[in-house]
């Protein structure tokens, strides 16, 4: 028995949900739900994508535009025997294995069979040995090298052997290939060889022993566990499965960000790169997320995997933009011409040029690609954050698509970020529109009728109205260290109105899914994992659970509270203090009205404090300094600031209970474009209000803030930015939806209890027969309960056999709990 099953269960008070199963409303899409997938947190090199050598090609290093080095690999030689390894370049006289390679590493080996050398590779922080596993090993090799190669995986510190083998053939006996100007080449030749693993390590190392002497180049080195559906160049089989277990409908690709790469548009992801033989793919620098990425998943795998999963694939295409910088919207022909290619790739004939590429590649059936999204992120109101000309590129995009693709779903951007109601400012027509939100757990549960009121039709018109499509979604504030159980119920009851307005909102996916622990540049993930181990977070399950119980068709839903809500709670402090910060800015600050005396608690940057001036010199990002003074919850105090140097603003912090929970105003924040206030709860960071503004270098600014519990007015000079309400992490509350699953005859009601208390349900069912009834239920003991590595099923769900009277059933509701029953008539 898990400990989910202990969750506290009692009969404090009762909720009565009507449900007429004749009573229907929208039709369940087709499409609901999905998953969204970009290689971020190491999510594909070092996560899903099965291949466990680390810079197998040798072109990491340690950032973009420096060079490559020998990163995760090392060498081991003990005397008289020696081994000198050092990375190589194509020059007019050295060749490398082709021109996809960038470098090569190359060894001089002196060595014997009785002290032999090693080449070590760590793998992405570890490599998983499991007792009884075979592995597959290749790699190019060419030189004068004369003696025996053994491949193996061992024990961290070398002192444990778990599986070795020769690999066979090796020197090849092959002659030089002439080159240029009738001069030898040395041939490169594929090596391969299996290993089976005698014994289980998550830290084990592989290595290539040595007994010979020679001259050796090497270059993509290879290791692949079995990988899922046995497939070549494959997915690692337990991340798999969990994106499997998911049964998504749809699989929107390659990102995020990562469409767009930053810098430089060669960081952008570009799919011819990205197919064939993996020694032919170069691979780029995933800027955006802080590492190289081999491509070994492209844009093959990416239609591969979505097939695997049962899931339509969706594309979302460059549209010329990227972070930093920009093709000019009159000259985008060749993006335009690169997402035409990927279509005739991913759904042309093998009689096509690109199709027959496909079929090559092994898959001569068409993929079909259905959904096509023009542009990421690419809709907001300021050049600097990729937003040029969107409706002139989208226009050229869409007419070229459609002249070719009658039938595609294209889908456009809307405002991503700063905005609860987004809209589509053009007459261009439009299937569908990407809404993103990352909000706190409150947000998404007080949505839980967002899309009820959007309208259905165009205004003034019969014709429908654009389709919503969220295609990013989930708690990023208040959901604790990994995710927690508040941030999924939160999340489940924003899925229960999504569902209840399928016709509007066919399509959703959460963002992001994976993250491996040792490179966490995002939280939350919903699964978590590193070289031997993974979890899902409450998130998961519940990303799990809706798409197994949606349905097919709403039904209506009354729902009565016999007693009160719970109260919800303050978000301001009884005792908290002030402070200021600044981001990428240089920024001075004059506090006033309020206590001022004893030191200021500084972290980032260079603070200097003289004569009730404070200032901060340096343009690092996230430098805060808090005032010693206590204050309570009413309160008005003032401030003058100036902007000195950098790219945004400056910051009042207030609410500060500690560095991981208080709330700031961001005056010139996002590139000195929008004003903002935030607030960081446990670490995480969610967007309270945001309006635009900018701040001017050297000017004084007097800024005032006052507060009333959880009401806030903030003055910047005599005009009032800001007055509104914070909001806290939760909405304690109970929530429902029904369903029927018409192949089942099954009818699905789904129950969210965000409150600290327990309680019970007396559902009453009309015009549907009950024979039998089960509920699934995910609970916690507290909302912010998680699981973790270690212990990856705290929360965990349960089934519940249910036992229906007559026309009714009454249900138990466990504080902090989704409850999902299903009821059978047959």
């Amino acid at each position: 028995m898990t400990a989910a099953t202990w969750c506290v269960l009692g009969a404090n008070a009762q909720v009565v949900i009507d449900v007429d199963a004749n009573q229907r409303g929208p039709r369940i899409s087709p499409t609901h739900y999905g998953i969204f997938f970009e290689d971020i947190n190491h999510a594909a090199d070092g996560g899903l994508y099965a291949e466990l050598i680390r810079n197998r090609s040798f072109e990491d290093g340690e950032g973009y535009g420096k060079p490559a080095n020998m990163e995760a690999w090392s060498t081991e030689a003990t005397a008289p025997s020696q081994l000198t390894a050092r990375l190589i370049q194509p020059t007019k006289k050295v060749k490398l294995l082709n021109d996809a390679q960038g470098n090569a590493m190359q060894l001089d080996v002196n060595a014997t069979v009785q002290s032999p050398v090693c080449l070590i590779n760590e793998g992405f922080w570890g490599i998983n040995a499991v007792q009884g596993r075979t592995y597959r090993l290749s790699f190019f090799a060419r030189g004068t090298y004369q003696g025996t190669v053994k491949a193996a995986l061992r024990s961290k510190d070398g002192a444990t052997v778990y599986a070795q083998s020769v690999v066979s053939g090796f020197p090849a006996d092959a002659k030089p290939a002439k080159g240029k100007k009738g001069k030898q080449d040395q041939q490169w030749t594929k090596y391969t060889a299996t290993l089976t693993a005698n014994a289980n390590d998550p830290q084990a190392r592989f290595a290539l022993v040595f007994d010979g002497q020679g001259v050796l180049d090497i270059d993509m080195v290879s290791l692949f566990p079995p990988t899922f559906k046995n497939r070549e160049n494959g997915l690692r089989p337990d991340l798999a499965q969990m994106l499997y277990e998911m049964h998504p409908k749809f699989m929107r690709f390659p990102g995020g960000c990562f469409v767009e790469g930053q810098v430089s548009p060669e960081n952008a992801f570009h799919w011819e790169r990205t197919i064939g033989p993996i020694e032919e793919r170069p691979g780029h620098w995933n800027v955006n997320w802080g590492y190289r990425t081999t491509d070994g998943i492209g844009f093959h795998e990416y239609l591969q995997m979505a097939e695997d999963l049962g899931a339509k694939p969706l594309y979302v295409v460059n549209i010329g933009l990227w972070h930093g910088g920009l093709t000019p919207y009159n000259d985008i022909q060749p993006w335009i011409d690169e997402c035409l290619a990927a279509l005739e790739y991913a759904n042309g004939d093998v009689t096509t040029k690109y199709g027959a590429q496909r079929a090559k590649n092994g898959h001569p059936a068409p993929f079909n690609i259905e959904y096509l999204e023009v542009g990421n992120e690419n809709n907001q109101p300021v050049v600097e954050h990729q937003s040029d000309h969107y409706y002139d590129r989208y226009e050229q995009f869409y007419k070229a698509i459609r002249a070719k693709y009658p039938r595609m779903n294209i889908i456009g951007n809307v405002v991503a970020w700063g905005d609860d109601n987004p809209k589509w400012g053009s007459a261009l027509p439009v299937d569908l529109l990407d809404e993103h939100y990352y909000r706190n757990p409150a947000w998404f549960a007080e949505a839980f009728r967002k899309y009820d009121s959007y309208p259905r039709t165009q205004p003034g018109t019969q014709q429908p109205a654009p389709r919503i499509y969220v295609g990013e979604y989930a708690v990023t504030s208040g959901f604790g260290n990994l995710g927690n159980m508040n941030a999924a119920l939160g999340e489940a009851v924003y899925m229960m109105g999504m569902e209840n307005n399928s016709d509007i909102v066919p399509l959703n996916s959460y963002a992001p899914i994976f993250v491996n622990e040792n490179d966490a540049k995002w939280r939350p993930d919903m699964i978590r994992f590193n070289s031997s181990r993974v979890m899902g977070t409450p998130s998961y399950y519940v990303q799990q659970l809706m798409p197994q119980h949606v349905g097919t068709q709403v039904v209506k839903v009354t729902q009565t509270d016999v007693s009160q809500r719970q109260p919800i709670p303050s978000v301001t402090p009884k005792e908290s203090r002030l402070g200021v910060a600044t981001w990428a800015t240089k920024a001075t600050f004059q506090p006033q009205g309020f206590n001022e005396k004893g030191q200021w608690t500084m972290s980032g940057g260079q603070w200097e404090a003289n004569n009730g001036t404070i200032t901060q010199t340096s343009l690092d990002e996230q430098c805060v300094s808090i005032s010693p003074a206590v204050l309570g919850d009413h309160y008005t105090v003032k401030f003058r600031a100036r902007k000195d140097a950098g790219n945004e603003g400056f910051i009042i912090v207030f609410n500060y209970v500690d560095p991981q929970n208080y709330c700031w105003i961001n005056f010139g924040g996002w590139n000195n474009t929008q004003h903002g206030i935030e607030r960081i709860s446990g670490g995480g960071k969610g967007q309270i209000e945001v309006k635009e503004g900018k701040i001017e270098t050297g000017r004084w600014y007097d800024v005032t803030l006052k507060m009333a519990g959880d009401s806030l007015k903030c003055w910047l000079d005599q005009d009032l930015v800001f007055n509104t309400v914070l909001k806290g992490d939760v909405l304690p509350g109970v929530f429902s939806s029904a369903t029927i699953d018409e192949p089942t005859d099954d009818l699905i009601i789904k129950v969210v209890n965000t409150g600290s208390e327990a309680t019970t349900a007396k559902l009453n069912i009309n015009h549907f027969n009950m024979t039998s009834a089960y509920q699934i239920r995910l609970c916690a003991n507290d909302g912010m309960d998680e699981n973790t590595l270690q212990h990856p099923t705290n929360i965990y769900p349960t089934r519940h056999e249910l036992s229906p009277q007559g026309n009714s059933l009454e249900v138990e509701l466990a504080a902090f709990s989704l409850n999902i029953i299903r009821i059978n008539r047959k």
